[in-house]
């Protein structure tokens, strides 16, 4: 699970037209943290060419005047190790060649001692080759089992809000301890909540199948039954004091994962990124470490869990689908059920783009 968290972060990229020959340039970048706390930078130049690449860092992505010059390589080394320039937990860096140059690339996951899938979603580039901001929203699983370096490390993210998704039930049972200065924000999407899916599991006669149905079904009662709650987190989310801001839920990967894709979906990001920020639950979630020990159930249940512990396109296809046929489209949706006018998401793209 360790090595998964050191080699999935989030793949991105931006095409600059080079107005010397008109050719199409693409720089391919990503950054990880290897166990050693360095930082392990990637890139592919497409099409293929010799030439040197400039790399450019800085503990700020305020402005492109932050980023500072940090060595000159080769286009065909493709990788380089970087120490930390400061404390470690967050930078951010630039590539260039010839001219071009990538979007900022910073490293998604954010590695927590007690908490699953904290992640970024910062970084994907819109339809209109804008490219969002990294540290402003994070979303993440369970934030009750958090020790107090993974609070420290909360705080030093600057996080304000704290939007948690699960049952009022389960925040009860489970509380959050955190920083007084974050503000705790209830917005519960109760249908995929862990003691539900606990309760769905324990049938003996409850198939993968089944499992695949429940979530499916989840998903579009989450998006029929909650509209009031989407919609509050979009009045949040258009109130740039809140930022910021971190979606949280059981396992950070339905209700969160629904959140963020009608998020990323309202800035412009395509499908292609929208399904990859979806799917990275994957990586980040081991269903061998839920609370629910299932080595001594049949093989079928075994099964179930591990679909209900997961993420699936299908899942996600399913209730978008739902949405289209009912709605017309997602757009049409968000608003008209979320309220998301023109307005709302023109205070997003001002809120959460780069100007530069």
């Amino acid at each position: 699970m360790v090595k998964k968290l050191y080699s999935i972060y989030v793949l991105f990229s931006v095409i600059i037209v080079a107005n010397s020959c008109m050719s199409t340039v693409k720089i391919t970048s990503v950054v990880e943290k290897d166990p050693q706390g360095d930082f392990l930078l990637k890139w592919e130049v497409s099409p293929d060419q010799e030439g040197n690449i400039d790399i450019y860092s800085s503990l700020t992505d305020s402005s492109l005047t932050t980023f500072t010059p940090v060595t000159t390589t080769k286009i065909t080394d493709q990788v380089l190790r970087l120490n930390p320039t400061g404390s470690g937990l967050r930078e951010y860096f630039i590539l260039r060649t010839a001219g071009v140059h990538s979007g900022v690339v910073a490293n998604r996951v954010i590695e927590m001692n007690n908490i699953k899938n904290f992640r970024d979603i910062g970084g994907y580039f819109t339809s209109d080759e804008r490219q969002i901001k990294w540290g402003q929203i994070y979303r993440s699983g369970n934030l009750s089992n958090a020790t107090l370096y993974d609070q420290e490390k909360i705080r030093r993210l600057n996080i304000k809000t704290v939007i948690d998704f699960r049952s009022e039930k389960t925040i009860a049972t489970y509380p959050i301890l955190l920083h007084p200065s974050i503000t705790k924000i209830s917005i519960p999407l109760a249908p995929m909540d862990a003691e539900k899916l606990d309760d769905q599991l324990l049938k003996t006669d409850f198939s993968r199948s089944d499992a695949i149905l429940y979530v499916q079904e989840a998903y579009v009662d989450i998006v029929e039954n909650h509209k009031e709650q989407f919609g509050e987190m979009f009045d949040i989310l258009t109130n740039d004091a809140n930022y910021p801001l971190l979606l949280s839920g059981s396992l950070g990967k339905d209700g969160v994962g629904l959140a963020s894709y009608f998020i990323l979906y309202s800035l412009g990001v395509s499908q292609s990124f929208l399904e990859q920020d979806y799917m990275l639950s994957n990586e980040l979630i081991d269903p061998a470490k839920s609370r629910l020990d299932a080595r001594h159930l049949p093989e079928p249940i075994q099964e179930a869990i591990t679909a209900m512990l997961t993420v699936n396109k299908s899942y996600l296809n399913y209730v978008i689908e739902h949405i289209n046929k009912k709605y017309g489209s997602v757009d049409n949706y968000l608003e008209k059920e979320l309220r998301v006018t023109s307005g709302k998401k023109s205070l997003l793209r001002k809120y959460l783009l780069y100007k530069y």
